[in-house]
């Protein structure tokens, strides 16, 4: 009878690093007359997505800036700041923001800190007007 031994010594596995789209955020930019929707995918967390986020909204020269987070899966408390901060910018300047189609995960958080009370959210259909027809749009995306 032969007896063989084994061993019980763990080999340490390859960490399995999480898909590049769950760890930032891209935006896609269209902009139409004095319409600019900001197509967002992916986190809206502190740090360098909340930043480039700011950076790419306050940039925007038309009336109307329109952000799109059906694709956002994450947001953190920074996020959340970042979208009054926004409004507030957008008041400031006489431009108007509206949140579009927001993800799931966007809306309640929205919901538990009550700031669908004073962040102007919106479906699709009650987008700006010119955002209806992107045949003469310009787009440009971003990744951060």
């Amino acid at each position: 009878m032969k007896r063989t031994m084994q061993t019980c010594i763990e080999r340490p596995r390859a960490a399995r690093k999480p898909p590049l789209e769950l760890l930032m955020l891209r935006v896609d930019v269209q902009s139409v007359r004095q319409s600019a929707m900001l197509h967002c995918w992916g986190r809206i967390v502190l740090g360098v997505e909340v930043e480039a986020l700011r950076c790419m909204a306050t940039a925007r020269r038309e009336r109307f800036v329109l952000l799109d987070l059906a694709k956002v899966h994450t947001i953190d408390a920074a996020g959340l700041g970042l979208l009054v901060e926004l409004q507030c910018w957008a008041l400031e300047h006489k431009r108007v923001l509206r949140i579009l189609n927001p993800s799931e995960c966007v809306r309640r958080m929205i919901a538990l800190t009550r700031l669908h009370q004073v962040l102007p959210i919106a479906e699709a259909s009650e987008a700006a007007p010119d955002m209806e027809s992107d045949s003469d749009c310009n787009r440009r995306a971003m990744t951060a």
